[in-house]
């Protein structure tokens, strides 16, 4: 059986021995997102034995989502059994849409059939926790507790936003943790006001604004430094014509987070001349990229990191580009070798008494997701 909470590094409050802390839930609200009513009336009352007052049950994610936008309460449980892609679509628009009033909201999601591949879709996502369906009050608290006392900080990424979850940081990665507001806490523990809650969430909105874009940037940068070599080839490669085909979405992702905090005007200028020019090659498909081109494309993307943080030398955003693609290059390098280890090697002989087949190996299976996979950052 999976230990969803193991994995999420999230531990049992009390379990020295000691009892567990009196917190107040009595103004925290919660949301609770299960088609299956009957499992959401029984989360609802096992929350409401623990002491909350303002819970609120929907029946599909389609249904809650006027929470994206209204007052976003400070605890959702979602259920990933139903429709699993809207619940990490949902998810994930909690944690990157730049209109939602709190995007640092803690996330629980349910099931009941947990599995790594699960709990991998709910950490990408940005979830807090997988909690498996049946539960007790003893178990729903343990994990509201340990939201309370031990929430990771959150990152902010390109792609990303939610809990850390790097076991190590990655070469050239250079991604801050925030501490994100966590309101569960604040009322939980008779700490919250209104003004100061806002004033924390508009603070920690604004630097996740920020390093979205700082992100951004070094993002495009690091696709740009990837692309260069094999659109260098008298037939660009198509790798590197993908790799310039996803340069769009973090520009579209960073020209929208532009706000009122300063003159953005440079940054807008330069962002868009790199997506005209990326769409350029990118639709020229086969055709050979000319020498100016390419090196119209390196430096409009290092111009973008110097527009976005004037403040930090170009020669340090250039080195962490070229770690992250050397990083990024040595995976790649050992994935084929790895998969051309397993082509090569001698079918096993299965035994006597047939089971099921041999699995595909992790190398084989990571080779076709590892063209495309992108550091932190």
């Amino acid at each position: 059986m999976l230990r969803c909470t193991a994995a999420f590094g999230h531990g049992r409050s009390g379990a020295s021995g000691g009892t567990m802390p009196d917190y107040d839930f009595s103004q925290v609200d919660a949301a609770i997102i299960d088609s299956q009513l009957n499992t959401a009336r029984v989360f609802r009352d096992v929350l409401i034995r623990l002491g909350f007052r303002r819970v609120e049950l929907f029946d599909s994610v389609k249904a809650a989502a006027g929470l994206l936008n209204a007052a976003m309460p400070d605890l959702v449980l979602v259920d990933a059994d139903g429709e699993d892609s809207e619940t990490f679509r949902f998810i994930r628009s909690l944690r990157n849409e730049p209109a939602v009033p709190n995007p640092f909201a803690c996330v629980i999601v349910t099931t009941w059939a947990p599995t790594p591949a699960l709990l991998t879709r709910v950490t990408n996502a940005g979830g807090d926790d997988l909690l498996m369906k049946p539960v007790s009050p003893k178990q729903v608290r343990d994990r509201i507790v340990s939201l309370i006392e031990s929430r990771k900080g959150f990152v902010v990424t390109a792609d990303y936003t939610g809990p850390d979850r790097r076991k190590s940081p990655r070469e050239g990665a250079q991604v801050p943790v925030l501490d994100a507001p966590n309101t569960l806490r604040l009322k939980a523990t008779g700490q919250w006001t209104q003004s100061g809650a806002r004033m924390l969430l508009n603070e920690a909105i604004t630097t996740v604004a920020t390093q979205k874009r700082l992100r951004a940037s070094i993002q495009v940068a690091f696709l740009v430094d990837f692309a260069l070599a094999g659109l260098a080839r008298p037939v660009p490669d198509r790798m590197a014509v993908d790799h310039v085909g996803r340069i769009g979405g973090f520009l579209d992702d960073l020209l929208r987070r532009l706000g009122e905090d300063g003159d953005h005007a440079p940054v807008e200028a330069v962002a868009r001349a790199i997506k005209a020019l990326a769409d350029k090659i990118r639709a020229a498909g086969a055709a050979p990229v000319s020498a100016e081109d390419r090196n119209q494309l390196q430096a409009l993307s290092h111009a973008l990191m110097q527009a976005v943080d004037p403040d930090r030398p170009l020669e340090a955003m250039t080195q962490e580009v070229s770690s992250a693609v050397a990083g990024y290059r040595a995976r790649l390098e050992q994935i084929a070798q790895a998969k051309a280890a397993a082509a090569s090697a001698p079918p096993a002989s299965p035994p006597d008494s047939a089971v099921s087949p041999i699995p595909q190996s992790a190398a084989g299976s990571a080779a076709g997701s590892a063209a495309t996979a992108l550091p932190a950052g």
